[in-house]
């Protein structure tokens, strides 16, 4: 059957400007040696002579026409379901855009680029995944191709898309580098681990991370070592500057995320040094970009970073743009102040010793904050430990043991509290921990001994008042309300008898000033109310029925361990 997708009508112009027929034919595409570049070729229908062949130009009006076609299917897309949208975009894939995309981004008009770039970014915001799996495939084909050149004694130049996307964002002709913020983002989505896949037999990050670094860093890194070959940089314009930040940001993002591969090539290319070049420059934002890479890998902890930092005494562009900037209250004064204050607080002992050795002259004067006081105080202590040993492994011990309980005494505890009755604990008695009873006999019997004598004086006390008030032959009412365990309250009340011998209020009684158990003689009738526990309640004073509850005042004056025995 024949495909009509691809059926064609040709006309060709006469010398006579006149519209000749020159049949019906299908149309394709290729490569023809002779026009050195890709042709559009259409074949007869009858007899599959050719028809017309002619050299596709990327510059022309219908080329652009397409891509910006495409650019607007693309966002058309994104208002599809999402399984018309993958169906979309597989189909786009199937049929080569990645390759064509390739194409038009070397292509020197910035419009069609544009729209290319805006179709790029569709496809990875759709898969990253994707992109990923062909760049590398792509490097794979180049890096066979390559070998055979070579044995031919021929060079090649790989031309990667990835690539193609860096030297966009580098080559940016925006004053305001909006091209190159959108492609910076791009790239950062293509390199961040979050979004790559693992799977059993192999796992996208370790592959992508490995070809990324090894085709591509470099010439992601080519503006920011080519500026910075000096002590200062060597273009310090506006957009220079806003590139170099960009650069940075992406590279402090992969700080934070490749640890293993951003470090071997920190390292071995010297990148810290040559970022904290940028220290150095008019730019605040730049500088402060700088910092904030630093900054980043100190954050990390790493002992190979801070040996790299020590080795090359990194510490010193910081230390010289602090001082340069005096005294004045700003973002980079607090930024540098805590970097400082975060190898304190965090304690980072190798960092802390470097730079109280070789920068404490330059910041001794620093008195606004403590931060640098801080620092040498902590170079001293590591210093003591490590002149003392012995004193170190004993704070050490105290540190470890200082609140430590055994896990047996907690729960030997709560074992003797659920097993206390709530009569014992009514009566006052404490419950006693296992880790308690093993403390020295003499200090647990001196205060006991010390409270038998205090009881026994209380109750011989108690034995004379009683026996003075049944020889008065007058006593006032004494009530004794108890409303709960543990609270008791003593409502004792006296009637003022004036001159009555052996009343509570005459002289040598028990009522009477300086005896024991007296209360202040006033000319009315007063009570004296004694409360225990916060309770108060009102006594009345009964005349009739004093002789019938005599036995029960005496009862209940009684101490606690009497009563009990009486009971008993």
């Amino acid at each position: 059957m024949t495909d009509t997708r691809r059926r064609v009508k040709v006309y060709t112009l006469n010398e006579d400007r006149q519209w000749d027929d020159r049949g019906t034919g299908h149309v394709s595409s290729g490569y023809v040696e002779r026009l050195k570049g890709m042709s559009l070729l259409v074949r007869a229908e009858s007899d599959g002579s050719l028809l017309l062949e002619s050299k596709i130009n990327p510059n022309t009006a219908y080329q652009k026409q397409q891509v910006n076609f495409l650019k607007e299917f693309c966002a058309f897309s994104q208002t599809l379901q999402p399984q018309n949208r993958d169906a979309f975009f597989k189909t786009l894939s199937n049929m080569g855009i990645l390759p064509a995309l390739e194409v038009i981004l070397g292509m020197d008009d910035t419009q069609v680029r544009s729209a290319a770039t805006d179709i790029f970014s569709y496809l990875v915001e759709y898969n990253p995944s994707m992109v990923r799996e062909f760049v590398m495939q792509e490097a794979q084909q180049n890096d066979d191709v390559s070998k055979k050149l070579t044995e031919q004694k021929i060079t090649s130049k790989d031309i990667l898309l990835i690539n193609l996307i860096i030297e966009h964002m580098i080559c940016d002709t925006d004053p305001e580098l909006g091209g190159a913020v959108q492609l910076m983002g791009l790239l950062r989505t293509l390199v961040d681990p979050e979004n790559m896949l693992a799977t059993a037999n192999k796992t996208e990050k370790t592959e992508f991370l490995g070809f990324f670094y090894k085709h591509c860093m470099h010439v992601l890194t080519a503006p920011l070592l080519a500026n910075t070959t000096e002590d200062k940089p060597s273009k310090d314009d506006f957009q220079t500057a806003q590139l170099l930040a960009l650069v940075l940001e992406l590279l402090t993002f992969c700080v934070e995320h490749h640890t293993y591969h951003i470090k071997n090539y920190i390292i071995n290319k010297d990148i810290l040094r040559r970022v904290l070049v940028l220290m150095a420059s008019k730019h605040a934002f730049l500088a402060l970009c700088a910092l904030r890479f630093k900054r980043k890998i100190i954050g990390l902890k790493d002992e190979f970073y801070n040996r790299y930092i020590m080795k090359s005494f990194l510490f010193e562009p910081v230390v010289k743009a602090f001082l340069n900037n005096g005294s004045r209250y700003n973002l980079m004064n607090s930024a540098i102040i805590e970097m400082f204050e975060f190898i304190r607080v965090e304690d980072i002992k190798s960092l802390t010793a470097h730079v109280i050795e070789n920068y404490w002259k330059a910041l001794e004067d620093v008195d606004y904050v403590q931060t640098f006081k801080g620092l040498k105080l902590r170079f001293e202590q590591q210093r003591e430990r490590q002149d003392n040993p012995k004193l170190d492994s004993m704070r050490s011990i105290l540190r470890n043991h200082r609140y430590r309980r055994d896990a047996r005494t907690l729960e030997d505890e709560e074992e003797m509290w659920f097993n206390t009755d709530e009569d014992d604990m009514e009566d006052g008695e404490a419950v006693v921990s296992p880790s308690d009873k093993t403390k020295n006999d003499d200090d647990i019997m001196d205060p006991i001994s010390k409270f038998m004598e205090r009881k026994k004086l209380k109750e011989s006390e108690e034995k004379e008042v009683l026996l003075k008030t049944n020889l008065s032959g007058r006593q006032s009412p004494s009530f004794k309300l108890s409303l709960s365990s543990g609270t008791k309250t003593n409502l004792t009340s006296q009637a003022s008898a004036t001159n009555l011998p052996g009343s509570p209020g005459s002289p040598g009684s028990p009522g009477s000033p300086g005896s024991p158990g007296s209360v202040p003689k006033n000319t009315s009738q007063t009570a004296a109310i004694t409360t225990k526990g916060g309770l108060v309640g009102l006594v009345d004073y009964p005349d009739d029925d004093e002789d019938d509850d005599e036995d029960e005042d005496k009862e209940d004056t009684l101490p606690l361990a009497k009563k009990a025995k009486f009971d008993s």
